[in-house]
């Protein structure tokens, strides 16, 4: 049994288990994303710091060194995790509560010294550290890392759609060169672009779920007599000797919110690397095709913070060389294209064939694994 529950984890459908199953080592199961998103925080910080225009070396050398424990910390979490034979499991616990309590109470203090804001930071950071245990017993890691790795492995129906989308990338560049949204983007605050941003992820998300539902739908009704579950069962922990054949059962919320938002997650890794190229392509095209004066007259920018325009750019805090507005037109545009992209892949008889056929015959795997899961656990 604990083979099967490895197999449905690892294929990112942790909510077919049961609660008791989901809720074993909760907290040494937590501590690598707490360790993780620690990492990413303590990381920007310190870049911030370090391209800002007065580096406080205490505070970098405070922030360096809480880095680099919050990047170790889930790496020696995976490995206690490998030993754990050898070591029990209150040494693991201890260890987990150990990565959490430098994530709650080590970058507030690193932030701001010992003080009663950092104190007051400590319980917001304590808050995060339980929404991300919520998490995983939810097991949004489990799905995060199978949609991940699906979409990495397809990852060359990818560049085939990228190579016929050329006639938008084209229209694009076409509107990259536009002055009217250069003046928007000049005027546009970084609040402003990123709820916009929202808004059309909102749309593409949306849209993303209507279609995956249904194609859920018909994978679970109109073909469900099409293969064998025992053949699909193969080489799987749930494989079975003999000719028992599974009743296949409705699906609960839970499961089909699971099904949906594994292909969801995959489809979605993959709109996110094509929006991220195009914004690499387009930041290199205003870098090379857009002189500072030119940007500043599309724009109309007038002054800025550091003196004189074009403004300098920042991401998250850290400063890049790149123009302001550049970086506002640059992913303004790719989240568009992304946007486009995400329509016209559930169009495309190519991506489908390359991407979502196969993702809708892996589903099809972990479903027959879930009838089959199911008649084991009422068996016993």
């Amino acid at each position: 049994m604990r083979q099967v529950h490895e197999w449905f984890l690892h294929r990112g459908l942790p909510l077919v288990l049961t609660r008791r199953v989901r809720s074993r080592a909760l907290i040494e199961r937590s501590a690598p994303m707490v360790g993780g998103v620690g990492a990413v925080i303590s990381a920007t910080m310190l870049l911030a710091n370090l391209t800002g225009d007065r580096a406080d070396l205490g505070y970098v050398a405070r922030l360096a060194v809480l880095t680099a424990l919050l990047v170790a910390a889930p790496f020696a979490l995976h490995v206690l995790h490998r030993i754990g034979t050898t070591l029990s499991e209150a040494g693991r616990r201890t260890a987990a509560l150990a990565v959490m309590a430098l994530f709650v109470f080590g970058l507030p203090f690193a932030d701001r010294g010992f003080s009663g804001f950092a104190l007051a930071e400590s319980v917001g950071f304590a808050v995060l550290a339980l929404v991300a245990i919520w998490l995983t017993y939810l097991g949004i890691g489990s799905i995060a890392l199978w949609a991940f790795r699906f979409a990495w492995v397809q990852l060359g129906a990818l560049g085939t759609l990228m190579s016929r989308a050329l006639p938008l990338l084209m229209l694009t560049v076409v509107v990259y060169f536009t002055g009217e949204l250069w003046q928007l983007a000049a005027r546009m605050t970084r609040q402003r672009l990123w709820e916009t941003i929202g808004f059309l992820a909102a749309v593409a998300l949306l849209f993303m779920v209507t279609t995956i539902r249904d194609e859920v739908r018909a994978l679970r009704e109109d073909r469900a007599e099409e293969t064998d579950p025992a053949s699909l069962l193969v080489g799987t922990p749930l494989a079975s000797d003999g000719d028992t054949r599974v009743q296949r059962t409705a699906l609960s919320l839970a499961e089909q919110i699971n099904v949906v938002a594994v292909m969801v997650v995959s489809q979605a890794i993959q709109v996110v690397f094509f929006t991220a190229g195009l914004f690499a392509f387009f930041l290199a095209l205003g870098i090379v095709a857009v002189p500072d004066d030119v940007a500043v007259l599309w724009s109309s920018e007038q002054t800025c913070a550091a003196g004189q325009p074009p403004c300098p750019g920042t991401w998250f805090g850290i400063h890049v060389a790149v123009p302001q507005t550049v970086v506002h037109v640059s992913l303004f545009v790719a989240v568009l294209s992304g946007l486009y992209f995400t329509v016209s892949t559930s169009v495309d008889p190519l991506y489908r064939e390359r991407f979502f056929d196969p993702l809708i015959a892996d589903v099809a795997v972990s479903l027959a694994g879930r009838d089959a899961y199911l008649a084991l656990e009422t068996r016993h």
